[in-house]
């Protein structure tokens, strides 16, 4: 899956007192490339004007480089599923609370105490179930 991701993550919420100042003489954060080009590879990021400057020197070998992107690939196919697992359990969730609704013939208290009852298991189960997805996953990045 070829892909032309050029997103950064910092490192940090602070600027980072070691890092050359900006051309504009601001303080700069140590980021992390996601881009095709450079993933993993870090740099000195001023929040105003972008890049600075690289902190690492050397660009990631081949090996390296592949490993990162297809790490990354892992991580967005992993998030796309873990957002439609949670849509249907949110679907799911609605469904069981009509039928629920729709079957009582109990006092309301007893329906609704049901009704989250059957929900908080339900719910648990589908948490265990996406934490089983993820570990047997690896997780994305260590």
């Amino acid at each position: 899956m070829a892909s032309t991701q050029t997103s950064s993550a910092s490192l940090g919420s602070t600027a980072n007192s070691e890092g050359p100042p900006s051309h504009c003489s601001q303080q700069t954060v140590l980021t992390i490339a996601w881009s095709d080009d450079n993933p993993g590879r870090r740099f000195y990021k001023c929040e105003e004007n972008g890049f600075v400057v690289w902190h690492d020197k050397e660009r990631p070998c081949s090996w390296q480089k592949k490993s990162v992107l297809e790490a990354r690939e892992k991580i967005l196919t992993q998030t796309e599923e873990i957002k439609a697992l949670c849509a249907a359990l949110r679907q799911a969730n609605a469904k069981i609370a009509a039928l629920e609704i729709s079957r009582s013939s109990g006092p309301i208290s007893e329906t609704l105490k049901s009704i989250e009852d059957h929900v908080t298991v339900h719910i648990n189960e589908t948490e265990r179930m996406v934490r089983k997805l993820i570990l047997y996953s690896g997780g994305g990045l260590p």
